[in-house]
């Protein structure tokens, strides 16, 4: 379209001086829209190209004029927004790797995650503060209960197995085991008349049950001990004082619940229970728990925050999905990498999200898309039969 000795290299160093304008004139256009940026790139792009032909600086034969417009319209249509987005937002490649989920929840995913992070975590001084991790005798709660005793803060954690739980106890100094069962409600409420008061608290307790197991309220384990349970221990330990102000809590989700939706007709009982999918939608729950009591005043003097650690080597993780753990056995991630961003989210001196969904230090969407996004009315019957169960408990 262009005849070849009309057209000078040279033109070229123009694409050079272009890459000067991102860092300042650009970047106040970094959040506008996609379509937006798209319309503005095709749009300045056709224009300054007309004024290049018009001004003779490229010489088209006249049959081809349509055609070089509507050519330079839609490359600048697509080029411009693309390299908006490369430029400020993160590298592409890296964009297209997260989006294959194998590739970002996996340990290739963290170690290039971490290229970006900036703080060390693993360096701050917690003499004098005192944190809770429940189910923290082994795996990620194990390890996050280790690292947080190794920087000087006294570690409650909390489990069902007595005897696990004192041998965790003797070889990890600062570490003090108290014996809970998040599922048994009662048993929650002596906890916490007798509690100390916390900086830190993580909400990690898990497991999943091969069969259907309820409670003295006949609630399904997994939501009774996961949900339910972790809701009335924080809810307990702030109504008695024994949560220091600004103190942080973290819920420990999963990446399973990114294909689940809020599903309140099977949270709390169901007579057809398989452990996978009741699983995803525990932690689903857990994730707009949190959401909503970040919103609440009760809770306005604490940063309740929810993330999920990706896929990690636990031997909860090898028995709960074992199919899994053998197909995924060499990608998954070690406990450093499953941890990091728990303690990250304790410590951090940057500005948090109240009620954000974190992983590898990022707030992310906790939504595949707007349809996994519980309704204001799914919202509310979530938190009022929480709390109808709560009232009842003696």
């Amino acid at each position: 379209m262009i005849k070849k000795e009309s057209y000078s290299y040279i033109f070229l160093s123009l694409w050079i001086i272009f890459i000067c304008y991102y860092g300042d004139i650009f970047k106040k256009l970094k959040s506008l829209p996609y379509s937006i940026l798209s319309l503005i790139g095709g749009a300045g792009g056709t224009l300054a190209y007309w004024s290049a032909y018009k001004l003779n600086a490229v010489i088209i034969t006249n049959e081809n004029e349509l055609y070089y417009l509507f050519f330079v319209f839609i490359f600048w249509l697509i080029f411009f927004p693309s390299s908006i987005f490369i430029y400020y937002k993160d590298n592409y490649w890296n964009f297209v790797l997260d989006k294959t989920i194998v590739f970002s929840f996996d340990k290739a995913g963290f170690q290039r995650h971490k290229n970006n992070f900036i703080e060390d975590s693993s360096q701050k001084d917690l003499s004098g503060k005192r944190a809770l991790v429940t189910g923290g005798t082994s795996g990620i709660g194990g390890a996050v209960a280790k690292q947080l005793s190794l920087q000087g803060s006294i570690v409650d954690v909390t489990g069902r197995n007595n005897q696990k739980g004192k041998s965790f106890e003797e070889d990890n100094l600062n570490c003090i085991f108290l014996n809970l069962d998040m599922s048994d409600w009662e048993r929650i409420v002596e906890f916490c008349k007798q509690s100390f008061c916390y900086d830190f608290i993580v909400l990690n307790a898990g497991g999943m049950p091969d069969s259907l197991i309820v409670n003295n309220f006949k609630v399904e384990h997994q939501c009774a001990s996961q949900l339910i349970g972790h809701y009335y221990l924080i809810q307990c330990l702030n109504q008695n004082g024994c949560l220091n102000e600004n103190a942080r809590i973290i819920w420990v989700s999963s990446g399973g619940m990114y294909l689940k939706k809020l599903d309140l007709k099977t949270l709390f009982q169901n007579n057809n229970y398989e452990k996978v999918s009741t699983y995803a939608n525990v932690k689903r729950a857990q994730v707009t728990l949190a959401q909503e009591l970040s919103k609440k005043d009760f809770w306005r003097k604490i940063g309740i925050f929810s993330m999920h650690p990706g896929w990690v080597k636990t031997d909860g993780l090898s028995n709960s999905l074992p199919g899994f753990f053998k197909i995924m056995k060499k990608r998954l991630r070690d406990l450093d990498g499953g941890i990091d961003t728990i303690l990250w989210l304790l410590f951090t001196e940057e500005p948090l999200k109240s009620g954000g969904f974190y992983f590898d230090r990022k707030l992310v969407t906790p939504y595949l898309s707007k349809k996994y996004n519980p309704s204001r009315e799914e919202r509310n019957e979530l938190i009022n039969k929480i709390n109808n169960y709560v009232n009842n408990i003696s």
